[in-house]
């Protein structure tokens, strides 16, 4: 059984950047929370893998120094999830063209 789409409301921008300046356990809690709706808001099939992958990002985030070396880091992560990504289409692609492929056996 899905259920129905989550239509997060965020602050904006500019209340964000403020919220960070102002109190940056505030704005840290504010995200876990966003995160936390967002997985739960998942299918039940999808929701162990989301908070698989959330642990994965604390643990990166978690050794970064600086808000411009989590950025690089989190860059770097997307990179190599979309590489994995398209390997598994092109793997599933050519999986597929191969199978329409017939090998019939001549006798002579």
């Amino acid at each position: 059984m899905s259920q129905p789409a989550l239509n997060q409301k965020l602050p904006s921008f500019d209340e964000l950047v403020k919220l960070v300046q102002e109190d940056e356990s505030a704005f840290e809690q504010l995200k876990r929370e966003k995160c936390e709706e967002m997985i739960r808001s998942a299918s039940s099939v999808m929701r162990d893998r989301l908070w698989a992958q959330q642990s994965h990002i604390d643990r990166l985030v978690g050794h970064c120094k600086n808000p411009n070396h989590v950025n690089v880091v989190l860059m770097q992560e997307l990179v190599k999830q979309v590489g994995k990504f398209q390997d598994t289409l092109y793997d599933s692609e050519q999986a597929s063209a191969e199978s329409n492929i017939l090998h019939l056996n001549c006798r002579r």
